[in-house]
């Protein structure tokens, strides 16, 4: 397996930890290879796999062509490709790899594209910089590289398998949508007292409403149409707003922070910044409804784990995990880039007093270990 991250991170991280590590419950045996390193790594070190760390050095553009003979080296030293069964590729800068050489099946696991989001941010009227737009091109030739020299492509929604059809020509028969994401171990409803001693660590209060919004501050992810929804009804109605996630976009952070300075209700927000997925089922504890306002999401996994702890969900249409939660009774869908259909879905959640208890999803079938399992059946077929 070769991914960027391993358990740190959002994400891709947290997916490569949790595959790996079931597919090594299965039997399998496993290598690492992953390009950054993180001291979050050691909460979700296996001993069961083997790991290799192959660091890329961050420089954009000449980074690339140091790490592309720094894996020519790997390869030929401390790994023999043909040792192993199949590849699997989970990041976009293993398409430095001389792909076309393997004899061995390559598998590629295609969280988000590069084209996908490039629309996404262009719509918006992002403004992407000259040296960006050279930047965007490489990684689009590297993660075309990717798929090109895949036997099969993983996605992990129907929307994100259209995508990356549509914007690489790929045939749906090479697409594979493998759904998931839930480890019932990790994710469980936590009692009271835990839940108001996490509120007392963060200086979140108590006794009043809390949205959660979860995930990095970045454009795509939609955090100022929330902000936005909710300093107009916070006008009529008192609830918290408590903002998990890393401060990933510095201009877009100083909008965000802009649109709250120049607010009576700054008071009622709260940023707590990055937490691993390990911390990530207390955070939803604490929450009475996540909202996830992005306008680029190819699947979302944190929708699917606030749905397995019975929490309320609003969410947009463009986000790829609805195709799985379309049918639970807790979620309000409405369109990306609108705060004021975020602002009437936050006025009825706020409503709701029980809970609706019309779930009809059963959550065996995203586990982890599910996942690996329908992995394995691509794996082997290939062999």
């Amino acid at each position: 397996m070769f991914t960027s991250r391993f358990g740190f991170g959002y994400g891709m991280g947290y997916s490569a930890y949790k595959e790996a590590s079931a597919l090594v419950s299965l039997g399998h045996s496993v290598t690492m290879v992953h390009c950054y390193s993180n001291r979050e790594m050691v909460s979700f070190y296996d001993p069961r796999i083997t790991f290799i760390y192959s660091q890329i050095n961050q420089a954009p553009l000449i980074g690339f062509l140091i790490y592309f003979f720094k894996l020519k080296k790997l390869i030929n030293t401390k790994i023999t490709i043909k040792d192993f069964d199949v590849v699997y590729i989970q990041s976009l800068e293993f398409g430095l790899l001389d792909l076309a050489t393997v004899k061995i099946p390559i598998f590629y696991f295609a969280r988000s594209t590069m084209r996908g989001m490039q629309q996404a941010l262009q719509n918006e009227n992002v403004k992407i910089s000259l040296f960006s737009r050279v930047v965007n091109l490489v990684l689009v030739a590297l993660e075309q590289r990717c798929m090109d020299y895949s036997k099969n492509i993983f996605v992990k929604s129907h929307k994100m398998a259209r995508e990356v059809s549509n914007l690489y020509g790929v045939n749906f028969n090479k697409l594979a949508v493998i759904s998931g994401g839930i480890d019932d171990k990790e994710f469980s409803i936590q009692s009271e007292a835990s839940i108001v001693e996490f509120k007392h660590k963060f200086m979140i209060p108590t006794g009043v409403p809390i949205m959660l919004y979860a995930g990095r501050i970045v454009p795509q992810k939609g955090l100022e149409y929330l902000i936005k929804a909710c300093l107009d009804l916070l006008k009529e109605i008192n609830f918290i707003v408590v903002i998990a996630g890393a401060n990933s976009n510095k201009s877009y952070y100083t909008k965000i922070k802009y649109l709250l300075n120049n607010s009576t209700h700054q008071k009622s927000f709260h940023f707590i910044g990055h937490i691993d997925q390990l911390n990530m089922s207390a955070v939803l504890n604490l929450a009475d409804c996540l909202v996830t306002p992005s306008f680029y999401e190819p699947f979302g996994m944190v929708n699917l784990q606030a749905a397995f702890l019975n929490k309320k969900i609003i969410t947009t249409e463009a986000t790829g995990s609805v195709e799985i939660l379309a049918n639970y009774g807790e979620i309000k869908i409405v369109r990306a880039k609108s705060s004021a259909d975020i602002e009437l879905a936050l006025r009825e959640v706020l409503s709701w007093k029980n809970k609706k208890n019309q779930t009809a999803i059963d959550f065996k079938m995203y586990s982890w270990q599910t996942v690996a399992e329908y992995l394995v059946r691509f794996f082997s077929a290939a062999v």
